[in-house]
Order: C-alpha cells, then sequence, then structure tokens
C-alpha cells in the first residue's frame, strides 16, 4: 500500500515539474510586456513633458506680431541657436532613441487647431521616439502633443483711495478713521498711501504662507495687517511711518474677523507676473475692510449749522466695495472687478419749521417736516477689453501700454426728498378773488359761505438726480492713467438749486379738492417755497445739502473713486506673451 501510494506522488511530482516549466515560460513572457508597455509609458511621460515645457518656451516667442515665416527659424531643430534647440536641450534625459520634435504655427481656439493664422497666436509642439523593448524583441513608437497660446493681460483698478489722500483731501479723515476704527492724521494715510506691498511678498509672510489662502481663501482681517506689517519690515527700505500707521490699526483689525481678499483682488494665484504687482497698502487694506460688506457711514454733524434738521436720523447708508483690482486676459472672467457701492436711506426730521408767507393770500404755518436721503450708486461692473488688444510698450509717453476696461453700471439715483405738512385759515373772499368760488360752494355744498376756510396741503420737494443704466469704455495708458484715471460718470454732487415742488394733495375745511382745481392757490404756494427769499429752502435745505455734498456722500465718494454712474479707472500695466497650456 505504502509503495503504490508513493509512486502515485511520484508521478504527481513529474506533472507538476511539467506543468511548472510551461507556466514559468508564460510569466517570463508576461513579465517581458510588462517592463516593455513600462518602458513605453516611461517614454511617453517624458515626450509629454518635453511637449509641454517646448510649447510653453517657444509661446514666448509670439510677440509683436511676428509672422509665420520670421518664426519658421526658431522652429528648427537642426538651427543651434533656434529657441526649439534651446528648449530641448534643457531635457537630456528622453527615455528612448530617435527624437524628433516638428513644430507648428498658428491658432487654437475651442479646441481647433489653425495652422493658417498669421500672425499667430499659438504653437503646435509634438514629440515623439523609439522605445527599444528590453526583453520582447523589436521597439515601439511614442509621440505626444502640446499646444500653448500666447496671450496678453493687463491690471486694472477702480477706484482708490490713494487719490483722495494724497491730494490732500481732509475730509476724507472722518470716514477713513470710522471706516478702520482710528484715529490716524492726514499724514498717516499719506503714509500707508505711499508704502507698497506685492502680493507674493504677503503671501510669504507668517501670517499667510501661500497665494492660494490669500486670493482663494479667507483670513483674518488683523492677520492681513499683521502680514503686511511684516512685509514691509522685510523691505530693504523699510517704511516706518507706515508700519506705525498700521501698527495703530491692530488692535481695532481683531474685531473685523474673516475676510476674503480674493473679493477685491481678482488674480489668480499662477499668475506669477500678477502677483508681483505693487500694490498701495492704503487700497489693500481699505478694500479688504470693505470686502465684509458690513461698512456703515457715520451721520457726525449733517445738522450743523443747519436751522430746523433734527439731530435724530434713521436708517443708514452703507459702503459695500472700494478700489477692486483684477488681473487678467482680456473677455474672460477672471478679468472682471465690481464697481463700488454706495447704498441706503437717511432719514432726517426737521423741526421749528418756519411760516409760510404767501403774498395776498395769507400766513400758513408747516408743521413738522419729513426728509429721506437716498442713494443707490454704481451697482455695476469693469471687464477687460479686446479689441483693442493689450498692448506692451517701454512705459512712456512715447510708447505707453495700453488696454481697454469696459465699464458697466445699472440705474443709479441719489436725492434728497422733503415732505412738508401746510396748513392755515384763508379768508373765501381771497379764494374768490382767485376763481374758485364755485370750487367752494360744490366742495363744500354750502349756500352760504363762512368768512373764512381751513387749508391743509401736503408738499413734495425734490433735490435728486438720476442716471440710467449704461456702458462705458475706459482705453487706458501706462503712462499716465496709473497716476491720473480715466473718469467715467461723473461727481457725486446734488444741485440745491434745482429744487422741484409737487403739491400731492389738497383739503379745504377737510374735505379734498381736486389738484387741477386748485392750482391758482398752490401755484402761489409753490412759488412762495421755491423763491430766494423763503426760509426753509434757503436757511434749510440749501445748507443741509452742502452738508450732505462737503461732508457726507461727497467725501465717501471721493474715499473710494466712485463717481455717479462710473468709477475712476486706474491702469496697473500690461503682460504680454503670457504662454498657457491649452492642449
Amino acid at each position: 500500500m505504502c509503495r503504490r501510494g508513493l509512486g502515485a506522488r511520484r508521478d504527481e511530482r513529474g506533472a507538476v515539474a511539467v506543468f511548472v516549466a510551461c507556466t514559468l515560460g508564460l510569466v517570463v513572457a508576461i513579465t517581458g510586456f510588462v517592463v516593455d508597455l513600462g518602458m513605453e509609458r516611461v517614454t511617453g511621460s517624458d515626450l509629454q513633458a518635453l511637449a509641454d515645457g517646448v510649447a510653453l518656451d517657444l509661446a514666448r516667442e509670439i510677440h509683436g506680431g511676428r509672422t509665420q515665416a520670421q518664426l519658421e527659424g526658431e522652429g528648427t531643430l537642426s538651427n543651434s541657436g533656434s529657441a526649439l534647440r534651446h528648449s530641448v536641450d534643457r531635457y537630456p534625459d528622453i527615455l528612448g532613441s530617435g527624437l524628433a520634435v516638428a513644430v507648428d504655427w498658428g491658432s487654437y481656439d475651442a479646441g481647433v487647431w489653425n495652422t493658417t493664422t498669421d500672425p499667430p497666436t499659438a504653437v503646435k509642439v509634438v514629440a515623439s521616439a523609439h522605445t527599444d523593448f528590453a526583453v520582447m524583441p523589436g521597439q515601439g513608437d511614442v509621440s505626444r502633443s502640446a499646444y500653448a497660446v500666447s496671450s496678453n493681460s493687463a491690471c486694472y483698478r477702480l477706484g482708490t483711495f490713494v487719490a483722495a489722500v494724497t491730494t490732500g483731501d481732509s475730509t476724507v479723515l472722518a470716514p477713513l478713521n470710522h471706516l478702520f476704527g482710528a484715529n490716524l492724521t492726514l499724514v498717516g494715510y499719506q503714509a500707508l498711501a505711499n508704502a507698497h506691498v506685492t502680493i507674493a511678498e504677503l503671501a510669504a509672510s507668517s501670517k499667510i504662507g501661500s497665494p492660494q489662502k490669500l486670493l482663494t481663501g479667507s483670513v483674518s482681517y488683523s492677520d492681513l495687517v499683521l502680514a503686511t506689517i511684516e512685509a514691509l519690515s522685510r523691505q530693504q527700505s523699510s517704511p516706518t511711518a507706515a508700519i506705525s500707521a498700521l501698527q495703530g490699526m491692530v488692535s481695532a483689525a481683531g474685531s473685523v474677523g474673516a475676510v476674503k481678499v480674493g473679493d477685491v483682488l481678482h488674480v489668480s494665484p499662477s499668475d506669477s507676473a500678477a502677483l508681483g504687482i505693487a500694490l498701495d497698502v492704503l487700497d489693500l487694506i481699505g478694500s479688504a475692510r470693505l470686502s465684509t460688506g458690513e461698512n456703515f457711514i457715520e451721520v457726525t454733524n449733517l445738522q450743523a449749522g443747519v436751522p430746523a434738521v433734527g439731530f435724530q436720523f434713521t436708517g443708514g447708508i452703507k459702503l459695500i466695495s472700494a478700489a477692486q483690482l483684477a488681473c487678467g486676459v482680456p473677455n474672460t472672467a477672471g478679468s472682471v472687478a465690481k464697481n463700488a457701492q454706495l447704498q441706503g436711506d437717511l432719514g432726517i426730521t426737521f423741526t421749528n419749521m418756519p411760516s409760510l408767507n404767501v403774498p395776498n393770500v395769507a400766513t400758513l404755518q408747516t408743521a413738522k417736516g419729513t426728509g429721506t436721503l437716498s442713494v443707490s450708486l454704481a451697482d455695476g461692473e469693469g471687464r477687460l477689453i479686446s479689441p483693442p488688444e493689450a498692448h506692451c510698450g517701454s512705459r512712456t509717453a512715447a510708447d505707453p501700454d495700453t488696454f481697454a476696461v469696459g465699464v458697466h453700471t445699472q440705474v443709479a439715483t441719489y436725492g434728497l426728498r422733503t415732505d412738508l405738512d401746510i396748513s392755515g385759515d384763508i379768508k373765501v373772499d381771497v379764494l374768490q378773488g382767485l376763481g374758485l368760488g364755485n370750487l367752494l360752494t360744490n366742495l363744500l355744498g354750502l349756500l352760504l359761505l363762512p368768512n373764512k376756510v381751513t387749508f391743509e396741503a401736503h408738499v413734495r420737494l425734490d433735490i435728486a438726480t438720476g442716471k440710467a443704466e449704461g456702458s462705458t469704455v475706459a482705453n487706458l495708458a501706462v503712462p499716465p492713467n496709473d497716476v491720473t484715471p480715466v473718469e467715467t460718470g461723473s461727481s457725486v454732487f446734488l444741485d440745491a438749486s434745482n429744487v422741484v415742488p409737487t403739491v400731492t394733495e389738497v383739503k379745504i375745511n377737510g374735505k379734498t379738492a381736486v389738484l387741477s382745481s386748485v392750482l391758482p392757490l398752490t401755484s402761489l404756494i409753490v412759488n412762495e417755497l421755491t423763491t430766494s427769499s423763503n426760509q426753509f429752502v434757503q436757511k434749510t435745505l440749501v445748507p443741509l445739502v452742502g452738508n450732505i455734498n462737503n461732508t457726507l456722500i461727497g467725501p465717501v465718494a471721493r474715499m473710494v473713486g466712485l463717481r455717479f454712474g462710473g468709477a475712476d479707472v486706474y491702469a496697473v500695466g500690461a503682460v504680454c506673451g503670457e504662454p498657457n497650456l491649452w492642449g
């Protein structure tokens, strides 16, 4: 029994040996296939890296309107001085043999390659090589391609804090101090306006860490202020006055919370050119402070020196954003910046109103009136547009950088409405003398009229301006528009000489009269309200509008470069021939 079992096992061992021998051959073949396939894939990876890098290098050669004929020599591998030769030489370790690189110039739009475009705006690179198999006999052919587009981009700002400060406009101090919770002098703000920091310097600070965090995430406002101090401290000529001003803001900055810098600096974290742009520190920290959308304008001393204006106000006016910067390729979403926005309603109470002496009619009393200051300005945006194409010059008056920004604004309104209730007794014979006898009889239903009647009227006085939705183009140049803006829209201003009166209701002895039937009387009242001798308009409304223009809305608008139906548009600069892989 044992022998038979042992013999059977010996027979099985022989079968296993044959199986192992057959399987080993298959394993060796599979292993060889895997090794050779891996080598082919490595070659493909090397070629793709080469094609991408060469395409980006050659895209930098497309500038200044160079034609296909002018670029032909740059794409020749046999030319030792060509851009292609220099680029390929940076990739000495390509796995494979028989490296060949083919270059074609043209355009690449929406995935469609057009080799006939001249001058070209894109380059196509095809890299190919052979892979000699290490195990299996023969070789494999590998090819990879890349497309790179040369594009021109630009940077611009909508509005700035700097202009009002550098011109010595001291009226902006109150809103600026309210914005920052600080108590700086004009000299302190001018120091901030004259200090500059790049996005890259901010991103490298210990409080931020990377461009991605700065431009795509949230940071605390206090960390942004501290990062700015750190960046300025590292500069070769450290601006001590600006650092001191920022240190005065640190304590108040802690109450602001998180801000999204990317909401006011519309810059891609990968845009190396834009990361090196020098930003005015005042614009940076001011714009970031407003990015929360929570800042209300404090109404202070609006009633100072204005008779009949009470000290209590209702509602508020909000400044939503300011001094936005955008960098990108024209006609793309990345090149869009929002206008500053000033919105809200402020309720005003008028007290101790003067009487109204209507010649040859009566002396009427003006009860307590109310007013509403309404503002809705510049809800719009800017966008880099093309044509014209962004042009990079030598930044001289003879050859400036040039590009264009389209500014689109929504409907804008700004006005002061005053509602007055006027009342008093008027003799019937005076009204009859104005031709209102039949009206009194019909309205009151009396055959025998009294000697006098009570008169009540509601009158609205409007001082307002408006602007329809519109679009305009700011053609920018550096110089001079890096310092002097292209002004779109008009200055934010109310004209107190344009008072528009409207009688909205009239009652006689409590009976409502048809407005057209009492025009002979109401026209006299309206005329008296709008004459130069009227005490309420001249002593209250005119100086009140002056205060609004000079101490409230006017300084805020100038502070952020806001205009009625537009904005101040500043050029920062253009970047040309910037390569991008598109396929």
